[in-house]
């Protein structure tokens, strides 16, 4: 009687899981909702410049004629005035040397550095540029005065933060007072600012 129960409820057992087994699946539930993200990027602005210009006069800027001999310059020519002096018996001369210096403005000598400063921004303005300089001081104490420093871009669109907005300096010295040769040294400050 006992296997008679067994063998019932076996084949019972296997109806039911059966049946769920072959039975059809339920429906599957989904569910979708947006959310938002604010991902905050600050204003952010960056400069890079290089620590040291090294700059030399281009002859060409002084107006004589010269020709390059060893590491400097020669020049030579003829009074322009009075290519003839003539000196009579006591030693007198009756014309003098023109003393106009041939290398004509020394005032105001123009020169450019093509790239001084590349700047990254991301605002939603524009990028202003200042540029100041101090006097260039050779070791004796003779100077060359900086005139003018003037950025070749300035209040420019901001260029985000991939490619920069790269500016050089327009620069007129005054060399009159650079009386000796040598290594004249001084500070350009770069400022970049947004509004």
């Amino acid at each position: 009687m006992k296997n008679k129960i067994l063998a019932i409820a076996a084949t019972a057992g296997t109806a039911i899981l059966g049946s769920s087994v072959f039975s059809t699946p339920a429906q599957a539930l989904t569910q979708t909702q947006d959310v938002t993200i604010n991902y905050t990027v600050p204003e952010i602005l960056y400069l890079r410049t290089f620590q040291t210009v090294n700059m030399t006069l281009d002859a060409n800027l002084l107006g004589a004629i010269l020709t390059a001999q060893g590491s400097g310059f020669v020049g030579k020519d003829y009074d322009p005035t009075n290519a003839t002096v003539t000196i009579d018996v006591t030693g007198n001369a009756d014309v003098t040397l023109d003393q106009t210096s041939p290398f004509g403005n020394l005032a105001a000598i123009q020169q450019s550095i093509p790239e001084l400063y590349a700047v990254w921004s991301n605002s939603t303005g524009t990028v202003d540029v200042n540029l100041t300089s101090t006097p260039l001081t050779e070791v004796g104490g003779k100077t060359i005065a900086v005139n003018s420093i003037t950025p070749t871009v300035d209040n420019f669109a901001a260029p985000g933060l991939d490619t920069p907005q790269i500016g050089g300096a327009d620069l007129d010295l005054d060399l009159t007072n650079a009386t000796v040769m040598g290594i004249y040294t001084g500070t350009i400050t770069v400022d970049v600012s947004t509004p």
